[in-house]
């Protein structure tokens, strides 16, 4: 019975020995599932609340770039002849009344002399106009004829002004007999199209421009939507637009167009795109990537993809369980939109995650 009240105690010391040492592994191993940071290192993080957004159905597809036609001005030849001499290049800038071309025609020589068959009547009336008012004034002259006089002055200036207004049209000079056509820039821009070179010949039934200016201040992105995507487009959806040349940036535009007829070779409609273009970084008949996010009713919980670190093929983010104090937990990812990636598991509405510094945090997490 001694021997028994002697064991009791020491069975209870043993058990509570056994106890703390339990609660001391389990505490040490939740210690080793999260991380506390320091003041300078949450200096180097952003956390953010994961929450429910509307989902954005994107989807990626092939263009190229093309002029504002709205913002575009093309010119054509009004008169056949050979080209004499071009003065501007493909990509100058030129301004509004600039020459770009010359012409040699027989149609300007024509013209040229018209004008200036008018020019010399309209001088002869104007003595003969002269004379008839000295005559009328002293009396020699009746006042018919000289109303006729009148009437003959009158008609030479009529004429003058149509052979002259035909002459500046054709863009010919008044100067000299010289037979040339001048083709002259109508606004100010950037040479985007030259079809001529000296010695071309030029007919007036050819459609094709042999200039064409634009400001290139805006652009238009065309992109060629396929058929199985086309109801996930509309008018106003969000557009980011990369290219070959600058990969690094991202241009931003939303629908404003989409076509109404389908290509029956490649089955897609065409979808255009006004950007900006104020630098003139976008060029004409560059290829564009172009990712269309198209907005819809439907919510979904989801956070920034920059938010997720992937270790072992799986993802993760770390997530505040007190302040200053993080645990990695393993999410289960849905779709990707628009930058966000929608959560299936590991994290509910309201939780506190790091975005910004993510992987700084794993990483310390990992070393720890």
């Amino acid at each position: 019975m001694k021997n028994i009240q002697l064991f009791l105690p020491l069975l209870l010391i043993i058990s509570g020995c056994k106890k703390d040492k339990t609660e001391n592994i389990a505490r040490e191993e939740k210690q080793k599932t999260r991380i506390t940071l320091t003041a300078d290192q949450m200096k180097l993080i952003q956390v953010i609340p994961v929450s429910t957004v509307p989902y954005a159905d994107e989807f990626t597809a092939v263009g190229d770039i093309s002029f504002d036609e709205n913002n575009v001005v093309r010119i054509y030849p009004i008169v056949s002849g050979t080209v004499e001499k071009v003065n501007v290049s493909l990509g100058d800038y030129v301004k509004r009344g600039q020459l770009l071309s010359s012409l040699l025609s027989t149609v300007i020589t024509s013209i040229q002399h018209d004008y200036n068959v008018a020019k010399a009547d309209l001088e002869a009336a104007e003595r003969d106009m002269a004379r008839s008012q000295e005559l009328y004034s002293s009396g020699m002259m009746s006042e018919k004829d000289f109303a006729e006089a009148k009437k003959d002055r009158t008609n030479a200036q009529s004429d003058f002004n149509e052979k002259k207004q035909i002459l500046e049209l054709y863009g010919g000079s008044s100067e000299r007999l010289d037979a040339k056509f001048r083709v002259i820039a109508p606004r100010s821009g950037y040479i985007v199209e030259r079809n001529i070179n000296e010695g071309t010949q030029i007919r007036t039934d050819n459609n094709t421009a042999i200039f064409t200016i634009s400001d290139l201040k805006t652009v238009w992105i065309w992109a060629n939507v396929h058929e199985s995507d086309m109801g996930k487009v509309k008018e106003g959806d969000n557009v980011s637009v990369t290219t070959i040349a600058y990969p690094e940036k991202t241009f931003k535009g939303s629908i404003k167009k989409i076509g109404t007829m389908l290509d029956p070779a490649s089955r897609v409609i065409r979808v255009r795109t006004e950007l900006e273009n104020e630098n003139g970084l976008l060029k004409p008949e560059m290829f564009a990537t172009v990712t269309i996010t198209s907005q819809t009713s439907e919510k979904v919980l989801a956070i920034p993809v920059e938010s997720l670190v992937l270790e072992n093929n799986s993802y993760q983010s770390m997530r505040e369980i007190e302040p200053n104090t993080f645990e990695k937990v393993t999410v289960t990812v849905g779709k990707k939109f628009n930058g966000m990636a929608e959560i299936k598991s590991g994290l509910k509405e309201g939780d506190r995650i790091i975005v910004g510094g993510a992987l700084f945090a794993a990483t310390a997490y990992n070393l720890q």
